[in-house]
């Protein structure tokens, strides 16, 4: 007499041969062919059948499906897709001045070892460590730091928040992650300062369409969410724009 366990029970089965089975896929069970003949012998052997299923079925949580996304990255090295900025006088940079602040500021110099001297929008001068940089404008070389207030002007006027719903769209499709400087060539068809900065604050205070993958040179690479993980609606996207418009108040506000 065979014996086998399930959990704490332990079940007897006496020595019954087994007959075999073809399945029934609209109700979910197996059931015998029709040449068996005994009833009480085809309903013992099921039952010691579908004991047996139940030992060796696959855990649920192995099988489970995920509405994670894998993004793939378009061809080529990642470093060639960011760029990897060396920091010198003239360059424009955004950075955290506290939890609540972020502000753009134009290097000025180095300040020992690792640290910058930078200046606001307002001549104001400090210094800042690298873990405080939140992006470097690419492209925005020799910039003068009077210029900054008109800058952050035009690119709030240059944002329209439901860019990113066709940019999600597409990059979804494709399966493809996307860097600020993609983004800025796919949206407004330029990777010029003012685009590229355009495409970051887009993406930065995007929390429906996009998440961050890694980060390389304080620019960030991004990957479409999944559809499963999104909905799409006038709410979400008024979010958005709030967020957008805070972030230009804080920008604008200064020290």
């Amino acid at each position: 007499m065979a014996v086998r366990a399930i959990n704490s029970c332990v079940i007897l089965r006496p020595p019954v041969a087994r007959f075999p089975f073809r399945s029934n896929t609209k109700l979910g069970f197996l059931k015998p062919p029709n040449y068996v003949t005994s009833l009480s012998y085809s309903i013992q052997t099921l039952f010691y059948t579908l004991i047996d299923d139940l030992l060796t079925f696959p855990s649920p949580s192995r099988t489970r499906p995920s509405n994670k996304l894998e993004v793939t990255g378009k061809t080529g090295l990642l470093e060639d897709r960011v760029g990897k900025p060396a920091l010198q006088k003239g360059f424009l940079l955004e950075f955290k001045k506290d939890s609540e602040k972020v502000l753009l500021a134009v290097v000025q110099k180095p300040d020992g070892k690792k640290n910058w001297i930078v200046s606001d929008q307002n001549g104001t001068t400090m210094s800042i460590k690298p873990q405080q940089i939140t992006y470097i404008v690419q492209g925005a070389e020799n910039f003068d730091y009077a210029d900054i207030a008109e800058f952050v002007h035009k690119a709030q006027n240059n944002l329209d928040p439901t860019l990113l719903e066709f940019a999600w769209l597409e990059l979804l499709e494709k399966n493809e992650s996307v860097t600020v400087k993609e983004l800025a060539e796919m949206v407004f068809g330029s990777s010029e300062p003012l685009e590229c900065y355009c495409a970051h604050l887009l993406l930065s205070k995007d929390d429906v369409y996009f998440t961050v993958l890694e980060t390389r040179y304080h620019s960030p690479v991004y990957g479409p969410r999944s559809a499963a993980q999104i909905t799409v609606s006038d709410r979400t996207l008024s979010q958005i724009t709030v967020k957008l418009e805070r972030k230009e108040d804080i920008i604008l506000v200064g020290q």
